[in-house]
């Protein structure tokens, strides 16, 4: 039998931008100034948040960075910090895209970070410089090893949008012992081409723990032909711990239709071995712990939430229950009545 936490049981279609995103993206929205977050990198005039063509033609909201011709600070971000585990390893991503020309240089970074080699690095960066080909997508994945990490080998790389080849290396850094947090960071430095744009989309931080979605899902090759996106692991929306479901949603959710996949299903009860349960058991069940036979009780479903599955199958198992309940005492009445005529006919027999 599936389970599913909170009570969601469906097949999901999720943006990759927002499950176990450790950046909070809420506010993400039209408009320039800083936003939920984010703060601006550059002048609000060189950071406009729009409605735009996303990896693969999708229409997303991107972040636009669109120099002011002074030559310095020409739009991104800094996010705020956010807590991390210096012992354990994330994974730190964005789409990025330059149109017009190749001025200026492209920034993805973090903080609080020292070389793989234990060599403190204040101003980090796992890559900059210019992406091969203008007006094309390329997610850009660098990592942070945990702090007690001997690793010398960088992880992180390029990816080529449309192809999903990595075509660039990135580079790797580990945690101090005493780091705490760190943030997520990305630029356009340098431009004095004042009709260049960047634009940047889903930023994102990933722990490394094998429920994170996989580089071929953020790039959606694996899910070429389809509109599903693919997750390898445990998924998370709202929520950083799925407590070990497939999928965990902090929230509400909305759909058309949800499919179940129960088994058994309890036709069982209308077998001849079928122990069906007295009504006095049943009423002393009740008076002892307050709640049905084979119904978990309200501290359990507080605690625990309901596997609809499951419990679907066990109201039907009670449906069934009544069901017999009720022909065992219709069968009893006809009886009843059956006796009852027979008396009838007696006394009227003997009153002639």
């Amino acid at each position: 039998m599936k389970k599913f936490f909170l009570g969601i049981v469906s097949i999901l279609f999720i943006n990759e931008s927002n499950a176990q995103n450790l950046i909070n993206l809420e506010g993400w929205t039209p408009g320039q100034a800083s936003i939920n977050h984010f703060t601006t990198n550059g002048q609000l005039t060189e950071n406009i948040r729009e409605w735009g063509d996303g990896p693969h033609g999708k229409r997303v909201i991107v972040w636009k960075a669109q120099p002011d011709g002074n030559v310095n600070d020409d739009g991104g971000w800094n996010s705020y910090p956010f807590d991390i585990d210096h012992t354990k390893m994330y994974r730190f991503s964005v789409w990025i895209k330059k149109t017009n020309s190749h001025n200026g240089t492209s920034y993805f970074g973090c903080e609080n970070v020292t070389d793989l080699d234990g060599t403190a690095h204040p101003n980090a960066y796992f890559w900059y410089g210019d992406l091969p080909e203008l007006n094309k997508w390329y997610l850009l994945v660098g990592y942070i090893h945990g702090s007690g990490d001997a690793s010398q080998t960088s992880l992180g790389g390029i990816y080529d949008g449309t192809t999903g080849a990595k075509v660039l290396d990135c580079t790797d850094f580990k945690f101090f012992t005493t780091t705490v947090n760190t943030y997520h960071r990305s630029y356009l430095y340098y431009d004095n081409e004042v009709s260049d744009r960047q634009y940047f989309y889903a930023p994102r931080v990933d722990l490394v723990n094998g429920d994170e979605p996989s580089i071929q899902s953020l790039l959606g090759t694996q899910s070429a032909l389809s509109e599903q996106t693919y997750f390898s692991g445990n998924v998370g929306i709202g929520t950083t711990d799925s407590r070990g479901y497939k999928l965990a949603v902090n929230g509400k959710i909305r759909a058309q239709e949800i499919k179940v996949e129960a088994f058994p299903w309890p036709d069982y009860v209308f077998t001849k071995d079928y122990q069906l349960p007295t009504l006095q058991q049943t009423e002393q069940h009740i008076k002892e712990k307050g709640h049905l036979p084979g119904i978990p009780s309200a501290v359990e479903v507080k605690t625990n939430g309901i596997d609809l599955g499951e419990m679907n199958a066990k109201l039907l198992q009670k449906i069934e229950e009544l069901t017999l309940y009720l022909l065992k005492q219709d069968k009893r009445i006809n009886s009843q009545q059956e006796i009852l005529a027979r008396q009838q006919i007696e006394i009227q027999a003997l009153k002639k």
